[in-house]
């Protein structure tokens, strides 16, 4: 936390090294949720680069950690929809999930956060498991594969697949439910009912 305000600091100072700091954090996760929106991976990538370009020209406007946040998400969301180009695109589901049951019925910016938060920790639990099993796991749950096409893009066996994804969630219900109750809760939502 002390860290977050100092880099909010950093940021509307001019330094880019708060900008660093804050693509660190937030990068990969909106990344993550551009694509879920797009189902495109470069236009995600510019879609969230140009986030952070927009962070960078209001820098000044920043007071806290999440208001930074909240802007980036703002932006990269709207982004999406812009690039979607349908209002019904709004109702996008995740893969499991709708993202209205997430998200609140209001589309408050509270359930959004909670998502972004999500995904941070599922992406900082991912990096201790193993390669394979955190593949599956992305593959299946972040970009939305079946099980048939995981094998196919992995060369493995089905059984692997289910095993694998059995045993990261496991994991990830285990840590995240030391973590933060609410986070284990929203996992516990996205990931149902599995396939």
């Amino acid at each position: 936390m002390k860290d977050d305000l100092k880099y909010v600091e950093i940021l509307c100072l001019g330094h880019e090294a708060g900008l660093q700091y804050f693509i660190a954090q937030f990068g990969e996760p909106l990344h993550f949720f551009a694509y879920k929106i797009t189902k495109n991976r470069e236009v995600s990538e510019e879609i969230v680069s140009e986030s952070f370009c927009k962070l960078w020209q209001r820098k000044e406007k920043m007071e806290t950690y999440e208001m930074v946040r909240s802007f980036l998400f703002s932006v990269t969301r709207n982004a999406c929809y812009d690039h979607m180009g349908s209002a019904y695109q709004k109702k996008i589901s995740l893969s499991h999930n709708d993202w209205t049951s997430i998200e609140g019925k209001e589309g408050d910016m509270l359930g959004q956060i909670i998502y972004i938060e999500l995904i941070k920790q599922i992406i900082q639990e991912l990096e201790k498991l193993p390669k394979k099993q955190a593949e599956i796991f992305r593959l299946s749950y972040i970009e939305g594969l079946d099980t048939e096409e995981i094998c196919r893009v992995l060369n493995t066996t089905a059984n692997n697949v289910y095993f694998a994804k059995s045993k990261v969630l496991n994991v990830l219900r285990q840590n995240l439910s030391k973590k933060d109750m609410g986070l284990y809760l929203t996992l516990i939502a996205w990931m149902l009912p599995l396939d």
